[in-house]
């Protein structure tokens, strides 16, 4: 039996790239308002962030292979995990490190969380739409879907 292809782990890399695409412009961005402790707390929830996906790609791809319920229990439970750690991180930045900006931090991983996720929905929504579905395809049909 042929195993299914990597999806998670592409669409995790994806992201990743993606990630590294906007680093430069949002740690510049953090550093004009929060100076160089702003542009450092922003790599660190680039980082969190890219770590954050990858890790969540592993983990799902791990629990498909054993199944639905494990794949349930794996999605649900690592993504309550990866936020705790997302939290703790954000905790331990505050406390340990001298030149850690919260505010920053926060803004970074949830912009930068949300923004991947919508660059990628569009991407993913085209290449998973079956060939018969997709909007050039659409176009070229009658009102009964025959190809024109």
């Amino acid at each position: 039996m042929d195993s299914p292809p990597p999806v998670e782990r592409r669409i995790a890399v994806d992201l990743a790239r993606h990630g590294l695409l906007v680093a430069p412009a949002i740690v510049l961005l953090a550093g004009i308002f929060g100076g160089v402790d702003g542009a450092a707390s922003a790599a660190l929830g680039l980082g969190v962030v890219v770590v954050n996906f990858l890790v969540a790609a592993v983990s799902l791809e791990w629990g498909a292979r054993r199944g639905g319920n494990t794949l349930f229990a794996v999605a649900l439970g690592g993504f309550l995990l990866r936020m705790v750690s997302i939290l703790v991180v954000m905790l331990v930045a505050d406390a340990l490190f001298g030149w850690a900006d919260v505010v920053v931090l926060g803004v970074t991983l949830f912009v930068t969380h949300l923004g991947l996720l919508f660059w990628e929905l569009r991407s993913v929504s085209f290449s998973l739409a079956a060939p018969g579905l997709r909007r050039d395809q659409l176009a070229a049909t009658n009102d009964n879907g025959v190809v024109k």
